[in-house]
């Protein structure tokens, strides 16, 4: 007796372009714009950091660079998110510029774990390491003192009443 073949499920037949159905990404050039500006900005500064000569395995510059990131960027997001009086286009257009622009073009991971792994392929490997982990501690006190103050600032407008502008520069 020959044995049976189990028998094919049915399939719906496939389609014949298999990314017809995925919804094309949502490319804004406005917002391309701010990101691009503020990453020009961003990089600028940093480039100036980097004219700040190293402290032994501390690059100063490069870690000047991260810390600053690190305050402004959750500053910004605090404020922004703390903030009632800035509407959400305003708050997309500032997050997306100053923050992921600006801070992005002026923050350097890779130029950090280069640093890093150039300290500890040269015989510095606690250098390396130390240098490493005190980025990493210091971002995080920045990052926790950028949350506190923007968040104070935005209560602090909210207080005062400082009234926003609309398009064109007149008072709401």
């Amino acid at each position: 007796m020959a044995p049976s073949t189990p028998p094919v499920p049915s399939t719906p037949p496939a389609s014949p372009t298999p990314f017809a159905s995925k919804r094309r990404p949502d490319i804004r050039l406005d917002l391309l714009a701010v990101v691009f500006a503020g990453g020009t900005i961003g990089t600028a500064i940093r480039y100036l950091f980097t004219q700040v000569p190293p402290s032994g395995a501390f690059h100063t510059g490069t870690l000047t660079a991260n810390l600053l990131a690190c305050l402004c960027y959750a500053g910004l997001t605090a404020y922004l998110a703390a903030s009632p009086r800035i509407g959400s286009r305003g708050k997309e257009l500032a997050s997306r510029g100053l923050g992921m622009g600006m801070c992005g073009g002026l923050s350097t991971m890779s130029t950090l774990a280069l640093e890093c792994f150039t300290a500890i392929r040269s015989g510095q490997a606690a250098a390396g390491i130390g240098y490493l982990a005190a980025t990493f501690a210091a971002g995080l006190a920045a990052a926790t003192f950028g949350a506190w103050a923007g968040t104070r600032l935005a209560a602090q407008a909210d207080r005062t009443g400082a009234t926003p502008l609309r398009k064109g520069g007149e008072a709401r």
